[in-house]
């Protein structure tokens, strides 16, 4: 016998005793029923108080233990299961000691029948091994042939009745081990079904936690393969960005040079050649040539600074009205010149709190631009509006509106690009870059805002802006 053979058995006694024990009450107020009717018969009927004294020993087992069970509730299982099968041997005993009783007198009923039943009842309901099966059938049986054969002389007649107990006894024993057999087999069976289920629901919950690993390592490799093409990305933009950089240097930052070298060298060899008149046309060129170089260096080392800086801001409390005024007094000579009107429509007392450096290049670039591409004696305003997204949320809009050239929808898309190449010359043919737009569009989004452009061909362009959650009113 192997180990988890043993197992089965040992398991297979403790279901028998718990089996027992679940239906104990019913069973032992059940066998004292019978009993109390046998005692009943014995008295009222037969008038034998011999018989009715057989009766008293199955009768006290059953009251006890139902007394015990009473006061012990769930507790000595394997104790009420011994006495359990204490009261069956002792309802079998009693059969034996009820037909000794009667055989001795001879005008009243011997028969075996009630052995009989009690024997299959027996065989039904005996739990126990084969060789205490053995004891309990074929004990009383040798005890009795004994004490008929050496005590009581039995007649002919109620010998060959007293011999049909033989086959029954054996039949009932036969039976008993049948169904013991049958019990044990159908518990082994659905002990291995419940050792698969077990098995299957390991399985099962090993299987969920598996799939739970994978998810979460595929998840993890989904996050992963996001973040390497959110690089892969950034690396391109990098890319473009690098590209866009050293094209302005060598093709826009390289062409204002040649040609000031050009007209230096020009000069510096010929100058007595020319006339007062050229002398100063070339020295206007040069100048022009000069200030257009120094913006596009000083956009290319904000530009630049940007890009290594990290997104902390250095935020400062300022009133815009007179910060727009600060770079108007930067600019308004050069709008002079085209005979341009600077006009200041900021809230006086709008108070705003960003980076100050950033915020003035933003608004020199676009009103640098709005006098670019505007016709003489034109309009370049700067207004501001409190705008409102929820009953929460508001934020500040800034517009710079001009009344120049405008541009078309197709150039629009592309002006906040970097990769893309946009260069419009002004309305005095002023030659720039598109790299100041795409330093508006950086420092804005450092302030959680965005920039966008309206503009019509002829009617001018309005480039606004958004700062959220930075101002206040005095």
């Amino acid at each position: 016998m192997d180990k988890e053979d043993i197992v089965i058995r040992n398991n297979y006694k403790g279901y028998l005793e718990e089996i027992t024990n679940r239906y104990l009450t019913v069973f032992v107020l059940t066998a004292m029923v019978i009993v109390l009717l046998f005692a009943a018969s014995d008295l009222l009927i037969r008038h034998n108080i011999n018989a009715f004294y057989t009766r008293l020993f199955p009768l006290s087992v059953a009251v006890f233990i139902a007394i015990f069970q009473i006061f012990t509730k769930n507790k000595y299982k394997r104790l009420k299961y011994k006495l359990y099968n204490l009261l069956i041997i002792s309802c079998l005993v009693m059969m034996y000691a009820k037909y000794l009783v009667y055989i001795q007198n001879e005008g009243q009923a011997y028969s075996v029948m009630g052995i009989v039943v009690v024997i299959f009842l027996i065989a039904l309901e005996l739990k126990v091994s084969l060789l205490h099966s053995i004891i309990i059938f074929f004990s009383p049986l040798l005890a009795m042939v004994i004490i008929l054969l050496t005590i009581v002389d039995l007649p002919t007649s109620k010998m060959v009745n007293f011999t049909n107990l033989f086959p029954m006894t054996i039949l009932g024993f036969i039976c008993n081990r049948v169904q013991n057999k049958l019990r044990f087999k159908l518990f082994q069976s659905n002990y291995w079904l419940n050792h698969e289920k077990i098995i299957a629901k390991e399985l099962y919950e090993e299987s969920l936690s598996m799939n739970e690993y994978l998810e979460e390592k595929n998840f993890e490799i989904e996050t992963q393969n996001q973040a390497i093409e959110k690089a892969n990305e950034e690396l391109q933009s990098i890319s473009r960005t690098k590209d866009k950089f050293f094209s302005i240097i060598s093709h826009d930052l390289k062409t204002p040079f040649n040609a000031m070298i050009g007209f230096t060298n020009l000069l510096s060899k010929h100058y007595e050649d020319y006339t007062p008149e050229e002398k100063k046309k070339y020295i206007a060129i040069l100048d022009k040539s000069a200030n257009n170089t120094y913006k596009l260096l000083n956009n290319l080392l904000e530009w630049a600074q940007a890009q290594t800086d990290s997104d902390q801001l250095k935020l400062e409390s300022t009133n815009l009205f007179l910060l727009v005024n600060d770079v108007f007094d930067l600019l308004r000579q050069t709008a002079k010149t085209k005979k341009l009107n600077l006009i200041n429509q900021v809230d006086k007392h709008l108070i705003i709190t960003a980076d100050i450096n950033k915020l003035k290049t933003v608004i020199r670039n676009l009103t640098t631009n709005a006098i670019k591409f505007s016709y003489p004696e034109g309009l370049i305003s700067i207004n501001s509006n409190i705008k409102q997204t929820n009953d929460v949320n508001k934020y500040v809009q800034i517009s710079v509106i001009d009344t120049g050239i405008g541009i078309s929808p197709d150039r629009q898309k592309k002006l906040f690009d970097i990769t893309q190449k946009v260069t419009t010359l002004g309305t005095h043919d002023e030659i720039g870059t598109g790299l100041g737009l795409i330093l508006c569009d950086e420092f804005v989004r450092r302030h959680q805002g965005e920039i966008w452009v309206e503009s019509k061909i002829d009617k001018g362009s309005t480039f606004t802006f958004t700062l959220p959650h930075y101002y206040e009113m005095n």
